[in-house]
Parts: structure tokens; sequence; C-alpha cells
């Protein structure tokens, strides 16, 4: 039936004629039963391969431990048009639903301090003509004031009692969940923002879609978290209110209430699979959180900087907290790559011992783990740097980890299964943090002019947590298919290459022997307020090698990143993208799906 027609009756043809129409009519009838009877039964066969066919596909949709009973299914097929049109069945009713083939996926982090216009919403993102959408962190400044503390310093926004999560003026809002609350609602009224919404979802406009689940418009939206958006500059697991902060973010990126994602006692890092079912164009979007679980930063990483800083200006008492609070008094600061890291695996006799590929070998699928239980050094050796057991070191009894975290043990665990047992042919890792960035040295704060000078290698990224890092350069090089890690934070948009061999940076991430190259694409800062045009220098120079157009090749106006896959070239290629404001290309760099080599 089409239209909603019903069938006509049947039209007999008039009055009967004589004798011999009706005898040849019943010599017809008999023919015609015998065909009847020879199409039922060809239908019969029929119903029993085809039961057996959906019986086959019909079960269990699993991911992240869920099991959930879902229809019959068969196989997803590209259509001509480039959507996939599956058929289910639920119960007797057959369904044809057709979705989009994703090509061409935007992402994007850091919109706005305060509440000001977004015009690459209109501008840049929805005529890009995307079909899905990755958040990369700071959806909303939820951790900002609402006024300028350099200006209002008495604000009660900015004027607060210092401590270990409040300890600058911009910070006093830090864990405010009210606040954030209201921050969020600020993100999501913005008018350009509903705009982009309305054009990824078209069941919006019909329904609210803050009740939607975003993953499943036919232009999915996904995305994790980044510090300002977990309400906390730079946080880590300290975080008291941690727990609301999450379901607040999950809220504003509309995760259904019944998603695993919102449990208690777990980060939210998922994976979705975009073009599912679609052999051969599958695309894993693994979406890590890096803030739930962190460790503070490695105490070598600070440590001479809070040495020579005075703690009594507001702008640095963190130092305080840094090397003298804690519950034990000793510091706040993560002690175990000091220790381990740094310390018990740069002496030469331990590479003998049994434990060293758990402890110092990033290579080893056993690295970062250790038993909690067992004493891996001697209690009585006179060399007290070097006398502890694990225990001794791990933050509580569910900590088997002997490395400072930025996943934690459980989500590192869960992230090399996905790799590992992943079918896809491109697998986008999305991390608030840039993985690499710039190891080089940099004065710490230009604050310290009376003082020697205080040197960092990195900001509040992987280069701080080198030997966390340096095992995930490893899995996503080792891991099958392409790895594309898509990044924001800096508030400056570039592409970077990690290649195999002999580089300047080839002692900082351990990378001359990596199977293949790593691609970063970094794409941060929406809108005028945090990608500010900045000259080329300092933090933002390449002094490595690792942009492959030289030093100065990053956007520092306000852009976003788009994978564009072309699928109808063989092999496969991915275009990894920086576009402006305007939806304009600044910067590009081919990767073939069958090599993972970027093309010149």
């Amino acid at each position: 039936m089409e239209d909603g027609s019903t069938l006509a009756p049947f039209s007999y043809g008039g009055k009967r004629k004589g004798r011999g129409l009706r005898s040849r009519a019943r010599g017809g009838s008999r023919v015609l039963r015998t065909m009847l009877v020879c199409v039922c039964a060809l239908c019969v066969v029929g119903g029993f391969i085809l039961a057996a066919q959906f019986s086959s596909m019909a079960g269990i949709y699993r991911q992240d431990g869920e099991v959930q009973v879902v229809g019959s299914k068969w196989p997803a097929m590209q259509t001509s048009e480039g959507a996939i049109a599956e058929t289910t069945t639920v119960g007797d009713e057959v369904k044809t639903n057709r979705r989009r083939l994703v090509s061409r996926i935007g992402f994007g982090s850091c919109t706005s301090r305060v509440a000001i216009a977004q015009p690459i919403w209109s501008n840049g993102i929805i005529p890009s003509d995307i079909d899905a959408w990755i958040w990369a962190g700071d959806i909303a400044y939820t951790d900002w004031p609402d006024v300028n503390c350099a200006k209002n310093p008495a604000h009660v926004h900015c004027n607060c009692t210092r401590d270990w999560l409040r300890s600058n003026p911009d910070s006093c809002l830090a864990g405010d969940v009210a606040h954030a609350r209201l921050k969020f609602e600020e993100q999501l009224s913005n008018v350009e923002y509903i705009k982009f919404v309305n054009f990824m979802c078209s069941t919006s406009k019909e329904n609210s879609w803050r009740s939607l689940d975003l993953s499943s418009c036919d232009r999915p939206i996904l995305g994790t978290w980044d510090d300002h958006d977990y309400n906390w500059q730079d946080g880590d697991k300290r975080m008291p209110t941690k727990e609301e902060q999450k379901q607040l973010f999950l809220d504003a990126i509309g995760v259904p209430a019944h998603s695993p994602r919102r449990n208690k006692g777990r980060g939210l890092y998922w994976r979705h699979t975009l073009n599912e079912g679609v052999s051969g164009r599958e695309i894993d979007v693994l979406l890590l959180d890096e803030r739930f679980d962190r460790d503070t930063k490695p105490c070598h990483t600070r440590r001479d900087f809070c040495k020579f800083t005075n703690p009594r200006k507001t702008k640095y008492m963190w130092c305080k907290d840094f090397l003298e609070g804690g519950a034990d008094g000793t510091g706040s600061c993560c002690k175990k790559d000091d220790l381990y890291w740094h310390g018990w695996c740069k002496l030469p006799q331990n590479r003998a011992n049994p434990a060293w590929d758990q402890f110092c070998n990033p290579k080893s699928s056993s690295y970062g783990f250790a038993d909690g239980n067992s004493k891996i050094f001697d209690k009585n050796s006179t060399d007290e740097a070097l006398s502890w057991s694990v225990t001794d070191q791990v933050d509580d009894a569910n900590d088997s980890s002997v490395l400072c975290e930025i996943l934690g043990p459980q989500q590192r665990k869960w992230l090399k299964h996905e790799l590992e047992s992943s079918k896809a042919a491109l697998k986008l890792v999305v991390s608030g943090s840039p993985l690499i960035s710039n190891p080089t040295e940099v004065v710490c704060s230009q604050a310290r002019k009376k003082h020697p000078a205080a040197y960092c290698k990195c900001y509040d990224d992987f280069d701080c947590f080198q030997p966390a890092q340096r095992n995930l350069l490893h899995m996503f090089t080792t891991a099958p298919g392409c790895v594309v890690v898509l990044t924001g934070d800096f508030h400056f948009s570039d592409i970077k290459v990690l290649q195999p061999g002999n580089h300047s940076y080839s002692n900082d991430y351990d990378s001359t022997d990596l199977p293949r190259p790593l691609v970063q694409v970094m794409a941060s800062g929406l809108t005028n307020n945090t990608a500010v045009p900045a000259p080329c220098e300092g933090f933002r120079i390449d002094t490595v090698g690792l942009r492959p157009n030289g030093a100065c090749d990053f956007v520092s106006g306000p852009a976003f990143g788009v994978i564009e896959v072309d699928w109808l070239t063989s092999p496969p290629i991915a275009r990894l993208q920086i576009r402006g404001g305007g939806g304009q290309l600044l910067l590009e760099q081919k990767l073939p799906l069958d090599t993972c080599i970027p093309a010149a």
C-alpha cells in the first residue's frame, strides 16, 4: 500500500458467457489451483529460512558490560544516497530505518568563559554539513565567575577563603554545583548553539531536545569533559562534588538517565560506534575521562617552582598544598612517578627484577599494574628511598597502579581492551588534555623575577605524566586499524605527527621504535573569548618538529576540527582538518586508512 490507499475490489468483467466459456474457466481454475499450491509450498519453505535468518541475527547488543535484548536485525546496507538502510523486526512488525552514513565528523572544545555570541555554529559548523559532532571538553566554563575578578576583587564570586580547591580569585566557584548548573544553562540557551542542535537533531523541533538522547540523533552529538566543565581548573580526582558535576555534564550532552556512564564511582568514559554494522566503514569513537580519577601532578613537575614561590600570594597558594598538604602532611603531589619511574627504574641492577616490566616498561602488556598485596621491595633494605611495598604508595584499596594516573587503572584496562578488540578501520580517541604537546622547558611564570628561574616541561597535559603518556603512545600505535587523537584545551588549534625513528623529540616520547606514526588534531577555541589571535611565541612554538609544516603552523582564532573520510577511494582516506570560523579550510593532513602513515 502507498500513500494510505486501500486495495480496489475485484471486477469480474460483466455477465457469464456460454457453456464453452464455463468449461474453459473450470480448466483454467484447475491450473490456477495447482499454481497456488506450489506458491504456498514455496512460501512455507521460505518462511522457515527467514525465521532461521531472523533468529540468528536477533539477540544481544553489548557495550561496556551492558547487555540489552534487541529486535531481530538484517545487516545494514548502504543506499545509493549515502545513507544506511537498516531493517529490523520487533514482534510481528517489520521496520526499515534510514540513517546517515557518517563520513564528515566535526569536533571542537572551549566555548566561552562569559555569555557572548557564538557565530561559528551558524557561519562555519552548520554549513560544513557534518554527519556527527564530538565535544573534546569545556562545553561550558562552569567554574568561571560572572564578573571580572581583576576589576572586582571584592565581589562574592572572587572573594573567598583560599584552600587547595579555591586557590586563586577566579576559582572561588570551583565545586559549586548550583553555579555549574547556571553556566551550563547559559551555554545550552545560546541562540546559535540551539540552531546547531536543531540542525543535528531533526526531532528536536517536535520534542524538547533537552530530553533527547543526542547520541541517537540523525547526526549524533557525542562528547567528554575537561577541567572547566568538571568545575575545577586543572582539576583532579579530589573534587568533592564530582559525582554531581558528572550528572550535570551528561545532562548537557543528552546522555540517557539509564546510561552506565551515570553509574556512581566511575568516570564518564565510553565507546560509540558510528556506521555500526557497515563492514569496512565503522568508526569507533573512544571518549576518555581525564578528570574523575586523575592524580595530582607528579611531585617533580612543580617542586622547584613551588620552593621558590611565595605561597602567601593567592595565585600560588596551591603550592603549600602541593608540597606540605595532603593527608600525611608530606604534600598532595603524586609521588609514584618519582619513586618508580625516576627512582627504582633508573637503577641498572633492577632490570633483572621480575617486576621490571610492570614498573618500568611502558611497552609491556603488564605495564602499570601490580598486585597491591605483594611486597616488591625489601622492607629491611638499607636504601630507605626504595624500601617499601606497593601498598605503601597506593591511594586506596582499589588502586593497583604503579604510576601517576590521568585515566585511572580501570579506565586504562577498558581502553586497552576496546582498542585491541575493535574492528573499526578508524578509531578516534577523544582526549580532553593534549597527549603530545611541547616537551621543551619554559619558564613556569614571569611573576618570579626576583627568584632563580624555575622551568616546567608541561602545563595540564600528558607531558606532565610521562610514564602514562608513553604507555598510551605504544598502545595507540600497536592497535589494529588507524588511531587518531582528537583534543583541545590550549585555546589554539594545530596538527601534530609523532614519527618513529630519530627526531629531536625521540627521547622525550620514547618514540624511536614505534611501529607507525601517531596523529593528534587539536581544535581549541570556538569563540573570540577563548581563541584570541596570538603570536607564535612561548609554548605555542613547536620547537621539536611535531608540526609537519613548521614551528608556527597553528591557528589562533576561532576554529573547529573536521575528520572527513572518503569511503569511495581505494584505500579510503581520512582528511584531518582545522577549519576557521567561516568553515574555511586552514590546516589539513591526509591519512590513508590502509597504512595509517600520513601522506605528504
